[in-house]
């Protein structure tokens, strides 16, 4: 086994630079001292951007039909969403182990949750994890602390 110094290889002398055919110098460019190779051209410009002035005005009429149509629903009345309003209880609380506002809707007459933002499930997963942050935050603090005594 030879573990003598690697033969250095000369690089080969530099090849001739061939023109590119794909490289036209456009009307008002600049002439500069570089290989086609390392020339940077604009791209052509796109499409002219247009601008719509008659949107706002649009938006302004699809708005005000929006306005006339609520006041019209809430003149005729719907009375069978009222109802259903009425037997529900809406509470937001404070989940005391994850400190996040929580929107409970309740049946009036039975108590009973029919919904709830966020999910339990997701509260729970929360708690697990802030308990296992306190922790982490516990057994780096007692790492780190030094007892002195004199």
């Amino acid at each position: 086994m030879d573990f003598g110094n690697a033969p250095r290889v000369a690089a080969p002398a530099g090849a001739p630079v061939v023109a590119r055919a794909d490289v036209i110098a456009r009307p008002g460019s600049v002439a500069v001292d570089l290989p086609p190779e390392k020339t940077v051209q604009s791209a052509p410009a796109g499409d002219a951007v247009h601008v719509d002035v008659g949107a706002q005005q649009r938006d302004a009429r699809s708005r005000a039909a929006g306005e006339q149509r609520a006041f019209a629903n809430a003149q005729n009345g719907r009375l069978a969403d009222k109802t259903i309003d009425e037997g529900v209880e809406r509470k937001l609380i404070i989940d005391p182990k994850t400190r996040a506002v929580v929107l409970q809707k309740k049946d009036r007459e039975t108590g009973e949750t029919i919904s709830q933002l966020p999910d339990e499930t997701l509260l729970k997963l929360r708690a697990y994890s802030r308990e296992l942050g306190e922790r982490a935050r516990e057994a780096e603090e007692a790492r780190h602390r030094i007892e002195r005594t004199a």
